[in-house]
């Protein structure tokens, strides 16, 4: 009797014991697959997003003109009546729930570059923040106070009440780069380099920055600018997205 008893008792805790040891191996293959399912959707969001970069690249360049006509016989130099609410859009404000961060890219002419600076915002929607872009006009972004701004003058970053509209803006510089494959023949290779400064509006000072790079290649320049754009964005996404 006792040894039945026994016997029982050892099956029962070898069913308990495989049935617990199922459930875990299922809770893992789930939490494994809805980290894949989120790495999918944001990988599909970035090469979707990338189809517009052509059509999107450059159009800013009508609107800097028609803001910055007005300040063609002005001086370069910042004074204290310079009224700097003029660079920034007060549409948006410091309203929502969520830490709110204004991105604004420029490339390597200093013009705004739209498509990635709302890659770029999209990232931190994705992570939880509010991410936004337009929050400085272009007629800003070509004077001497955006350097200052990106390198985290303080006297900048209150003269234009940042803290009004964000909690943190995040300032880049893109660069591109081409050169012949040399593993393939007839291929190009483009290197695209970013240089971001993530600005606390309320510590009125930088709270991180960071830059590197990412190689793509493609039959042609498009191509290869276009994966290594995608590239450069997964490595934000999984690297610099955090504030």
């Amino acid at each position: 009797m006792n040894n039945k008893l026994i016997f029982l008792l050892v099956v029962l805790v070898l069913l308990f014991g495989l049935i617990f040891i199922i459930s875990k191996n299922r809770n893992a293959r789930e939490k494994v697959r809805m980290e894949e399912k989120i790495q999918t959707d944001h990988e599909q969001f970035v090469r979707d997003s990338l189809q517009n970069i052509r059509a999107n690249n450059d159009k800013t360049i009508i609107g800097i003109a028609r803001e910055t006509v007005t300040n063609n016989g002005g001086s370069n130099t910042q004074t204290q009546s310079e009224d700097f609410s003029s660079y920034i859009n007060s549409s948006i404000t410091n309203s929502s729930g969520n830490t709110s961060v204004a991105v604004t890219v420029v490339d390597e002419n200093g013009n705004i570059s739209s498509s990635i600076s709302s890659l770029i915002a999209n990232i931190y929607n994705q992570t939880g923040n509010n991410g936004k872009t337009g929050l400085l006009r272009s007629s800003f972004v070509h004077k001497s106070g955006f350097q200052e701004l990106f390198e985290g003058n303080s006297d900048i970053i209150e003269k234009l009440k940042l803290s009004s509209h964000v909690d943190y803006i995040a300032l880049g510089k893109i660069r591109y780069s081409m050169r012949k494959g040399t593993l393939v023949d007839g291929t190009i290779v483009c290197t695209v380099s970013i240089t971001m400064s993530i600005i606390s509006a309320n510590q009125k000072s930088i709270a991180k920055s960071f830059s590197f790079s990412e190689n793509g290649n493609g039959a042609t320049e498009t191509q290869a600018q276009e994966e290594a754009t995608q590239k450069l964005m997964n490595r934000y996404y999984n690297e610099y997205s955090t504030l």
